[in-house]
């Protein structure tokens, strides 16, 4: 049951990996794979021979490979019985990567370079707007229906009531495995713009391609790159980049970690934390320069100073 909780993908991803595991030779010189070989013969040292070696080219590659073995051994030793917790293999072994360079932030001189070249009405432009004004995944984006827009009265904190538009939706991220996150992003003025001149009188998706369809999720990536060529942008720069960008936004406003988590519909606060840091590390770079600027501007307007005199 534990297998059936992932999702397509997930399981899709673990299987390759698994079997790409199965069919290693446990020694080079022998046809013997570790299909035909008991769970108890893998230890510890070859565990890490074999990850070791596919670290040396593909770091992440060998991070995922880890995991799927460590799913392996989870049945090995709570399921089956074969071996005991303590002989876990995979206990010592840790595959640490550095942080990704990829999907990165969109400085606002990207974003305007886009804006000026796809007008408001384009799917360009809406897939843009629902990418950085909704901050969710690419999946999120080919799914949202009209439907998911609502009006609802919300009363605030301060015991105001407002009528606001929001999409509300749950995410595809885990949907078979909880459900999905379930999520309420109010619509901003700027995508409320972005929105407008589209025809919603017939519900369904609410981005289309040119011929009225909606986009399949997949091939969002190759569209945002075809529209990013268009404007002059270089490559890199991708959907997902937009949502991190909104996550980096959001915490430039000084809006709280825990709303931040919800609005991004994050399913803890590590990735949360980390834009909240980022944004805080550029609030103090300029405090320290403010602090520099002024105790200079101190100093010279001291040297401007007649000196006084010392009268004996």
């Amino acid at each position: 049951m534990e297998w059936l909780d992932f999702d397509q993908a997930t399981q899709q991803k673990n299987a390759r990996l698994i079997e790409r595991f199965l069919e290693m030779k446990v020694d080079p010189a022998y046809p013997l794979t570790w299909r035909d070989t008991p769970v108890e013969h893998l230890d510890a040292d070859r565990l890490r021979a074999i990850i070791e070696g596919v670290f040396g080219t593909r770091r992440t590659v060998a991070k995922h490979l880890l995991v799927a073995i460590k799913k392996l051994l989870w049945v090995a030793i709570d399921v089956e019985k074969w071996i005991k917790p303590q002989d876990d293999p995979s206990l010592s072994i840790r595959v640490r990567i550095p942080k990704s360079t990829a999907n990165p932030g969109w400085p606002m001189a990207i974003r305007e370079k886009f804006e000026s070249r796809h007008a408001v009405g384009t799917a360009a432009r809406t897939c843009y707007a629902l990418g950085f004004w909704l901050g969710n995944r690419r999946g999120d984006i080919a799914a949202l229906e009209w439907d998911d827009l609502v009006s609802e009265e919300i009363e605030l904190f301060d015991g105001s009531l407002v009528l606001i538009e929001a999409f509300e939706f749950r995410q595809k991220k885990n949907r078979n495995r909880h459900g999905g996150r379930e999520v309420f992003i109010p619509v901003v003025d700027k995508l409320a713009q972005a929105l407008e001149p589209l025809d919603r009188s017939k519900g369904g998706p609410v981005l289309r391609n040119a011929y009225g369809r909606p986009f399949a999720e997949k091939s969002l990536t190759g569209m945002m790159a075809h529209w990013n060529k268009q404007a002059g942008i270089p490559e890199g720069y991708t959907l997902h980049g937009l949502r991190r960008t909104f996550g980096t936004y959001l915490a430039e406003c000084n809006i709280q970690a825990r709303a931040i988590m919800e609005a991004m519909g994050h399913s803890s606060m590590t990735v949360t934390d980390a834009y909240v840091r980022e944004a805080n590390k550029k609030r103090m770079a300029v405090d320290i320069a403010r602090a520099i600027n002024a105790r200079e501007a101190k100093r010279d307007a001291i040297k401007q100073r007649t000196p006084l005199r010392v009268i004996k």
